[in-house]
């Protein structure tokens, strides 16, 4: 009988405790859902909203830059040292002055460079002394060439021809004479003596003739080539002669243009309209560099800057998560420092295709874009710096919701949370596109006029988001 009644009691007992396990489960449901009511109640009391709107979207990129001359010329000492340290500034205009083309800038010390001139007139007035002197004796030369061919030549074959003529007159006497005096020694009127003299005489007179002979042949064949030689050869000495007086003289005028051309370049003028800015430099640690009356200027070494103040540009440094939105042609809004509220109009004209190299470890990497200011206004210096605004994108007639009221959850969903005009809030999914720093463009998802938490990310984990697939 006892083990009945204990059964019974087991099975009271675990209905009891199921009935409590149930009325627990409803009554915590109660609470929890009591409380998520309440939070959307305080945080459609609490929470600062915004209402969506329809209009003009605009999304731009805001940098600093330096201010300068697009048109910015290094004026620089193109006087060589020579061995010394460097050539003194006697005179210069004074710095910020106003310059047109060709207008003074700067004297530098000529005096060693004009002694030096003067003795290099004095090396090229006595090679122009040389080549005279090359170019008489050329002539001579030549002309006595010219005397040997055409004149001194024809004269002694004519003497040489006279020679022959005589000789053969003689011969011809001789001839005579003897074919005579045979005839008389035949007849008994001359003696044989006088025959063998006869004979001996014209043997002589032909030998005499065939020695004129020989001397013309012998004269016109190897003593006019002997002689002419001697002659061509004596030209072409007095030709190298003269050439080389003549490179002497070219060496030595060239030399002499060198150093006018140093003297000149003492004194410099403006090459262009412009603002004159010194090149000082103090950055160097064993000693500065200042340009002023007295300083020793190297060769090469920077002496002015002349920016050309009608050409002006702003040099900025965008930072690469930015630098695809930027093109050439841009329109962009120049603050300067000095006047942040006055707006100057400019033109994006480069940007850079490489980057800048990294100042530092780490350092953030940068390109430079050149923008034109194409607005005249007295608020424009070199030297500032400034702010631009690059306009990247425009679009009309879209609406737009602050940045700050979309969550993010997953990898590319977005959310906004809506206040209805009953007082509720709901998270609503939402497409968006381009989005500059205050504004997203709400593609799909929101209209006008609905209004939307802002900093909507702080309420993420007391609203329960829909799941998106």
């Amino acid at each position: 009988m006892n083990k009945p009644m204990n059964h019974r009691t087991g099975i009271v007992k675990l209905i009891i405790l199921v009935a409590l396990l149930l009325c627990s489960t409803v009554f915590a449901g109660s609470i929890l859902m009591r409380n998520y009511g309440d939070n959307q109640v305080n945080i459609g009391a609490d929470a600062i909203t915004f209402t969506a709107f329809k209009g003009k979207f605009i999304s731009s990129v805001n940098e600093v830059g330096d201010i300068e001359s697009s048109s910015n010329i290094e004026i620089r000492c193109r006087v060589k040292s020579r061995g010394r340290e460097g050539v003194a500034i006697l005179d210069l205009v004074s710095e910020g002055t106003k310059v047109e083309k060709g207008d003074f800038l700067c004297q530098l010390d000529d005096s060693l460079l004009r002694e030096e001139l003067t003795e290099r007139k004095i090396i090229v007035a006595k090679d122009k002394s040389d080549v005279i002197k090359a170019e008489s004796q050329l002539d001579a030369a030549k002309s006595k060439l010219a005397e040997f061919s055409e004149g001194r030549f024809l004269q002694q074959v004519a003497k040489l021809k006279a020679d022959i003529f005589v000789a053969e007159e003689k011969l011809n006497r001789a001839i005579e004479k003897y074919q005579h005096t045979v005839t008389l020694n035949r007849k008994g009127y001359a003696t044989e003596s006088q025959k063998e003299s006869d004979k001996s005489a014209l043997d002589i007179a032909k030998e005499n003739l065939t020695l004129a002979k020989g001397e013309l042949r012998i004269y016109e064949n190897h003593s006019r080539e002997r002689e002419e030689a001697e002659l061509n050869s004596e030209i072409k000495q007095q030709e190298a002669q003269l050439e080389a007086s003549q490179y002497r003289l070219e060496l030595s005028q060239q030399r002499e243009a060198e150093f006018l051309r140093q003297v000149e370049s003492c004194r410099i003028t403006a090459p262009q309209a412009g603002t004159v800015v010194y090149a000082n430099d103090s950055d160097r640690r064993d000693s500065s560099i200042v340009i002023e009356e007295g300083a020793l200027i190297r060769d090469g070494q920077e002496i002015f800057y002349l920016p050309d103040p009608s050409k002006m540009q702003v040099n900025a440094k965008v930072n690469d998560s930015k630098i695809n939105k930027v093109k050439a042609g841009q329109r962009v809004e120049v603050r300067v420092d000095t006047a942040p509220e006055t707006p100057i109009a400019g033109l994006v004209r480069r940007v850079s295709a490489f980057p800048l190299p990294r100042r530092y470890y780490q350092a953030p990497i940068e390109y430079e874009v050149f923008v034109d200011i194409t607005e005249s206004s007295p608020l424009i210096r070199e030297g500032l710096r400034g702010k631009v605004e690059i306009f990247v994108e425009q679009l009309d007639d879209v609406v737009m919701a602050p940045v700050s009221s979309l969550v993010l959850t997953g990898k590319e969903t977005y959310f906004v949370i809506v206040k209805t005009p009953a007082g509720k809030i709901e998270p609503r999914s939402v497409s968006i596109g381009s989005n500059n720093e205050k504004f997203a463009v709400i593609t799909k998802g929101l209209s006008p006029g609905e209004e939307v938490l802002v900093d909507a990310d702080t309420y993420r984990d007391s609203i329960e988001f829909p799941s998106t697939p």
